[in-house]
Parts: C-alpha cells; structure tokens; sequence
C-alpha cells in the first residue's frame, strides 16, 4: 500500500495503526554493547503512555503511526513536518522485551528501543537511542539535541490516548466487552462541531449488531452530525450503498466483509466499516481509489470493533481530514475562504474533475454530497470498463 505523503492527505484519510505487513518479523536484537547502565536520569515514558503503547501493539499487532514532527525541536514557530513512527515488539539478546519505535522525521530512519522491564539499572519505560550495535540511553537532565529529538518524537503517543480500559483489550475470546460507551472517554472528547438530524429508532434498530456499537452510540446521541470542525460527516449507509457497489466492484475487499458507508470527509473521501470485521476502508472518489488497513481482515468481536473504530475516528484530525494540490499546499483553508462552509448535505469537489484537471485550487467548487458522489463513482465505473484489468490498491 503506496502510503506516500501525498497518499496521506488524498488517496488515505485514514492515519490510525497503518498495520504494516504479517512477514514483518523481529529476532532478537544482538546488541553487543549497552551502554546505558550508567546513565543517571534516563529518558523515560511514564506509566501510562507505556502501557497504551504495549495495548496498541497487544490489540493492533505492528502498526504504523503518523504524526507532526517539528522541523526545528528547539524553534516551536519553525513549523512541522509529515512523519510517521513504526512500531513493533521485539527483545534484546539475553535481555528483556522491548518496543521497537522506528521514526523517519529525518532522512536517516532513527531506531529507540522502549524497555518493558527494569534492566542493568534501568526502570521499565526507559528510551534507548540504537547506533549500529549499541543501544544508550538518554539523559533526561542534560540539554541535547539527542534529548530535543527524542522528546519530539514522543510526541507521537499524543495520537494513541483514547482512554483505554483494560477489559476493552483483552485478548481476544477472553469474553472482552467494550466498556459503557455513555462513559467512556472517547465519547466525551469526540464533540460535535454541527448537529445532524436525529436518526429515527427504526433506523437505529436496523443496524443494530450489523454497524460498531461506537457508531450506533454517536448516531444516538448527535444524529447524522458533523465533527472536527464540520470536516466529517457521519451518514446513512444505506443511501451510500450504491456508491459504495461501484467502488469494490472487481476489489480483492470486495467478498472479504460486507462493507457499509459511515462517514465522508469534506472532500467526499467515503469511510467504510464492515459487519464482522475491523479493517477500515477509505475511498477516494476522485481518484477512484479504495485503500485498507489490512489486506486480509478476519473476524473481529465487538470489542476490537469498538476500540479500532474508536482509536480511527479519535486521531482523524488535521492533515488527515485535508487534500493537497499538486504542490503539496493544503486546500481546505483555501475552499473554506473561497467558496464559503459547506451546508450539512455539501462537499467540496472539482471541475473539471481531478483526472481530467488535477488537484488544483482554481478548480475547488460546492456540490451535492450524495449526488456528487454518485457521478464520480458512475465516471469510475465507465473509465473501468475501457480498462478491465486497472489494478487495485
């Protein structure tokens, strides 16, 4: 799966635990030296980010986590770069399990090693700097610019603090149940930005064990509202079934679930849920393009279907809820100035449409949001037929 930046903010609206692939596989790590016993003060996670970390990984597997790295760790105004850390279990050789955090804000790919037990000294959560065969800690009392780098890089945890609750993530078939929904602390930070129009009880009761029970929770409580500063919307599935059709029309996805319609972005990017899985599906409309999490998704319980919905739509901010034109420039400031907020049944589109003309500010105009998508999945359906071996990503 092409995850490039410009794939990020068009083709992959979808940040969240980009899980990387099942032959990705750790041996022990053979540090011949560690120099790290006699560091005094080491930089160190606390409790808490460490053991959301070890659950992301426990209910997740490896994954992939994008986040805004500062250019200039010691300038705030310098700005922020598209950057992404890898996360993976492993274990040192003779020595205790470690997390595996491989950040790319640099050219050179930067390896740590996050301790899960107290070592040589160290307490459990210590951060360790890999540079060929060794492995040091960082001092945490001492300005550097290791330090600086580290602790923007931790930065990156920001994106995986949804609350978890321990029975949430227990194993699977260990009888996990997702905890009260009314209660939980997603629910009270994800907020409203507009309310939607109440979603009927018979609407309610038709999905109820078909969709996430997170979905049915916020259809209950705001209606089809919108969110994150009306750039998403939640929708009627079944109104969005016939797009939905078109586009895993001959996709390897297409017989792997049945997959619904629950959200689309302002730029018409169509997120799907299925009914017995957790993968999440994004589609691009523009591009035609249907991207996943997982290219083999298996069944999942309601909790890992709660929690992996929950942890999406909780990081689904910024960047991720944006497209750029042809020169990486963000183009939702520009269409909000341009062309004004969109009303509740609106997004933002292109004429002449993007493979015709590109992404291209100039071309940034309002349409009817169902409608508009209709055309350009019935456009994706035409170009397909006069290509019927186009490959999918």
């Amino acid at each position: 799966m092409d995850l490039g930046q410009s794939a990020v903010h068009r083709d992959w609206p979808i940040p969240a635990l980009i899980r990387l692939p099942p032959d990705v596989q750790h041996s022990p790590l053979p540090f011949s030296c560690l120099a790290a016993s006699g560091t005094p003060h080491p930089l160190t996670m606390d409790p808490d980010s460490l053991e959301a970390l070890q659950q992301a990984l426990q209910t997740f597997g490896e994954f992939q986590q994008p986040y805004s790295a500062p250019i200039d760790p010691y300038d705030p105004d310098a700005g922020v770069i598209d950057a992404a850390v890898e996360v993976a279990a492993g274990c040192v050789h003779d020595g205790p399990p470690v997390i595996i955090l491989d950040e790319d804000a640099d050219e050179a790919l930067q390896r740590y090693l996050v301790l899960e037990e107290s070592w040589h000294g160290l307490p459990a959560g210590a951060l360790l700097l890999v540079s060929g065969s060794k492995a040091t800690a960082i001092p945490s009392h001492e300005s550097t610019p290791q330090l600086a780098h580290a602790e923007a890089m931790l930065t990156f945890l920001g994106y995986l603090s949804i609350g978890f609750d321990g029975n949430a993530l227990a194993a699977p078939g260990m009888g996990a149940q997702p905890a009260g929904i009314e209660s939980d602390a997603f629910m009270q930070s994800f907020t409203v930005s507009s309310k939607g129009e109440a979603v009927p009880e018979a609407t309610l009761a038709a999905w109820e064990g078909v969709l996430p029970d997170l979905l049915l929770a916020l259809w209950r409580r705001d209606g089809f509202a919108r969110y994150r500063d009306d750039r998403l919307v939640m929708v009627d599935p079944h109104r969005y079934a016939g797009v939905v059709e078109t586009y895993l029309q001959g996709n390897p996805l297409q017989h792997a679930d049945t997959f619904h319609a629950y959200a689309v972005t302002a730029f018409g990017q169509i997120l799907l849920c299925g009914e017995n899985t957790a993968v999440q599906i994004s589609i691009d409309p523009h591009g035609a393009q249907v991207s996943a999490d997982s290219d083999e998704p298996g069944p999942a319980d309601a909790a890992e279907r709660y929690w992996k919905l929950a942890f999406l739509l909780d990081v689904l901010d910024g960047p991720y809820l944006d497209v750029t034109d042809e020169e990486e420039r963000p183009l939702h400031a520009h269409a909000l100035d341009s062309l004004g907020p969109l009303a509740p049944d609106e997004i933002y589109s292109f004429s002449p449409a993007v493979v015709e003309g590109g992404w291209e500010a100039a071309h940034l105009v309002k349409r009817d949001r169902l409608a508009e998508l209709k055309s350009l999945a019935e456009q994706a359906a035409a170009r397909r037929s006069f290509r019927p071996d186009a490959e999918y990503r």
